[in-house]
């Protein structure tokens, strides 16, 4: 988790034109111990940390910013970029709506169905959540043995270790946004 901070840290004090020596001087943090934090041989403490950060004239969540992963994993898939195709059979079309979806906590689908067309029976393992946001259209959902009429605008959230299939209930082409948590596709 802290492997950027070494780095991190290397940055702040070459932009600020400051030498291990200088900077193990203010810190009072021995020089060696210095470069083994700013190689990620040593990770160093809070304290350490709060001492190099006051020394380069900056804040502690500065200096913790490069180990903040927030920022770095936003996924922003503009309207240029195509999409991928995740499956696609006779009348269904699954486009996956962000990058890199393994390393994702939720995959969010959209889901094309043509008139009368309809998904194959699946079942995720037991922990795997669903959930569907029709935005145009109407569709059955069998959970099991149970169907659920969804019209547009409607949801429906499921675990999906329950045998389901999605299939379009009007004469219409139906499009449902799908959100699967963990993922698995």
């Amino acid at each position: 988790m802290l492997e950027n901070l070494g780095p991190r840290i290397r940055e702040l004090r070459k932009q600020k034109n400051v030498t291990l020596i200088e900077l193990s001087q203010k810190t009072g943090v021995a020089q060696a111990t210095l470069s083994r934090i700013e190689t990620g041989t040593m990770i160093g403490t809070v304290e350490s940390h709060q001492k190099i950060a006051e020394a380069l004239g900056t804040g502690l969540a500065d200096l913790y910013d490069a180990v903040d992963h927030r920022r770095r994993d936003v996924a922003h898939l503009t309207q240029d970029k195509p999409r991928k195709a995740a499956h696609q059979s006779k009348g269904v079309q699954v486009e996956l709506l962000t990058q890199e979806s393994t390393r994702k906590k939720i995959v969010p689908l959209l889901l094309t169905l043509a008139a009368n067309a309809k998904t194959q029976p699946e079942e995720q393992e037991r922990g795997v959540e669903k959930f569907y946001y029709v935005l145009d259209g109407d569709v059955k959902v069998r959970l099991d043995s149970d169907d659920y009429l969804v019209k547009q605008g409607e949801t429906l959230y499921f675990d999906a270790s329950l045998s389901h299939e999605l299939s379009n209930a009007g004469s219409k082409i139906a499009r449902v946004l799908c959100a699967v948590s963990p993922p698995k596709i």
